[in-house]
């Protein structure tokens, strides 16, 4: 009879956990990710223009004096699950190309340079910009959504992280936790009865170090860039490329960042979006305030694809 009754409780269990599931399933997918409303898939009307200048990357400070601006408005992220963001109000974006690589220069108002992430309370300064993996045309009869891409759509994300900034100009370009925690202390350095095999434990980076051992970027000490080039179908499909080619460089003065991001127009690799001269696509950027705890899906953001048109070079002007 026990066994029967127990039987029978978990029947009844199974049945009850299941038609909750099936509710919540319902709640969460609406409630998670709102869908893309048809504003989303007007782009703006003002594009962008990466202008041609035939200079050298030394010249990149100015050749943007010559280049137009593009003023963004951007808000809180309220389309998706976790909400955040919202305290940066405005980027200004310029962009040119000198027939082989392409730059983008992004200014935004920050009181707070915040530039380490040790802590568990620490938040980084970070933007990031996105991109059409392939030529799309952008409508509400042809729909692509400006947050993360679409499955079987993806994009092709640029993302500049203040903290890999900062570690690309320290002695061995990474900052360790005792940076932050100076009289910290290890069960190996001060044992009288130290044995080899727990000093080579200690110093072995396969084993107190599974990222960097399996050359994780977000784990190697020196990943000699502050960009991390990534691709996503959607929400929660983030992926750091294999191969990353993109490169930047981040200065913050007077309550202002200005971060410059640039890349080969033609690279060898498929996950990246391609930019020929000529052409026309579409971005989106995101921007990241490390002072208000701003992460991952916690952003200021843009809700509209916005246009970008690449300047022919001079022959092809002919």
């Amino acid at each position: 009879m026990l066994i029967k009754a127990l039987w029978k409780s978990v029947v009844i269990a199974g049945v009850v956990a299941a038609l909750l599931l099936s509710y919540n399933n319902k709640i969460f997918s609406q409630g998670s990710e709102e869908p893309v409303a048809k504003e989303e898939n007007i782009p703006t009307k003002e594009p962008l223009i990466i202008k041609y200048l035939h200079l050298d990357t030394n010249s990149a400070d100015k050749a943007f004096e010559q280049a137009d601006q593009v003023n963004i408005k951007l808000q809180k992220q309220d389309k998706a699950i976790p909400h955040g963001g919202g305290s940066i109000k405005e980027i200004k974006i310029r962009g040119f190309h000198n027939g082989e690589t392409i730059f983008f220069k992004l200014t935004w108002d920050d009181a707070m340079k915040n530039e380490r992430v040790i802590k568990h309370e620490q938040f980084r300064d970070a933007v990031a910009m996105m991109f059409p993996l392939d030529l799309v045309t952008i409508s509400p009869e042809t729909p692509f959504s400006p947050r993360m891409g679409d499955r079987g759509r993806p994009v092709n994300l640029w993302h500049w992280k203040a903290d890999w900034e900062k570690e690309l100009h320290l002695a061995g370009r990474f900052e360790h936790v005792d940076a932050v925690y100076t009289n910290m202390f290890d069960d190996f350095q001060d044992n009288p009865i130290s044995v080899p095999v727990q000093n080579d434990l200690y110093s072995s980076t396969q084993f107190i170090s599974g990222g960097r051992a399996a050359g994780t970027l977000l784990a190697k000490p020196d990943r000699g860039r502050s960009v991390e080039d990534l691709n996503a179908i959607g929400f929660g499909t983030l992926t750091s490329q294999v191969h990353q080619d993109v490169k930047g460089k981040g200065n913050w003065v007077d309550g202002k960042w200005n971060v410059v991001i640039y890349r080969p127009l033609i690279t060898p690799d498929k996950n990246d979006v391609q930019f020929v001269p000529g052409m026309r696509t579409f971005f989106n950027v995101a921007v990241w305030n490390g002072a208000q705890g701003d992460t991952n899906g916690q952003k200021s953001i843009t809700i509209r694809w916005h246009p970008l048109t690449i300047e022919r070079v001079k022959y092809q002007q002919q």
